[in-house]
């Protein structure tokens, strides 16, 4: 206490204190924080899997509507899938998921994902979701894509993940460029989009595994709404400057090239 300081008793800084609280409690703008931190939330502090799917239809409007680029939609994505209650999500995804369709040749086996709301009904979304389910002989054979984006978060077992770059297109065939390639363990995700991992490869590292994916197509107007084109990362030319020319396959081609222990 210096010498111009009035002597205050204790009683009086705690009562102060307590009435600053009480009127921050109080604010409707502290009350909307507290409520919406609430709802985004469960437990752990992971988002809850209703705040993650809103947050996904929050980012594919943005992407369609060019406020968000394909840069930092891939990035977001990525960064939600480490931050959402995996179980939550999974079983809100068998509770919305359709019945599987008969997969092409070694592909695995998928399901669409139409999220229900309070009253049972499919929700109006920016985005298509799928799930991907694994067994030891599955692959997602090596492809790049045009007109689209997509997120691919591991949920069950564990996958093996390899994504490129598309440097240059060429007739016959596509220059890319290694970006990645690791296990993707249960809650890691691998985006692709236009700008950056627009090829990528999935193989299954556990007996069974599993995928959610986010998909947002028909982004260039005029065009298809999404081409998938299969690739021969191995059997390209591999230059020095870390660059592979990988000729253009057919999706049979591609599935008789490829399988899940390559």
């Amino acid at each position: 206490m210096t010498p111009q300081e009035p002597a205050r008793a204790p009683g009086a800084v705690l009562d102060r204190r307590r009435l600053i609280s009480s009127v921050l409690l109080a604010s409707p703008l502290y009350a909307l924080v507290r409520e919406a931190r609430a709802a985004e939330t469960v437990s752990d502090s992971r988002l809850s899997s209703k705040r993650w799917i809103g947050r996904q239809d929050e980012l594919a409007r943005a992407l369609r509507s060019g406020t968000v680029s394909a840069l930092a939609w891939h990035d977001e994505v990525n960064r939600l899938a480490s931050e959402v209650d995996v179980a939550q999500l999974l079983a809100e995804a068998r509770r919305s998921q359709t019945p599987a369709g008969e997969p092409f040749m070694r592909d695995p086996v998928k399901r669409s994902v139409h999220f229900l709301d309070a009253e049972g009904q499919a929700r109006r979304l920016n985005y298509a979701a799928a799930t991907f389910s694994f067994g030891p002989e599955n692959v997602i054979t090596p492809h790049a894509h045009e007109h689209m984006a997509s997120a691919h978060m591991v949920i069950e077992g564990k996958v093996r993940i390899r994504t490129f770059d598309r440097v240059e297109s060429r007739a016959d065939a596509l220059v890319i460029r290694p970006t990645a390639d690791h296990i993707g363990e249960v809650g890691s995700a691998a985006a692709m989009t236009s700008a950056k991992d627009n090829v990528h490869w999935f193989t299954p590292a556990t007996p069974t595994a599993m995928t959610f994916d986010v998909i947002v197509d028909g982004l260039d107007k005029g065009e298809k709404d999404y081409v998938i084109q299969p690739l021969d990362p191995l059997g390209g030319d591999h230059r020095a400057d870390g660059t592979i020319v990988a000729p253009m396959l057919s999706f049979e081609a591609s599935m008789q090239r490829y399988s899940a222990h390559v």
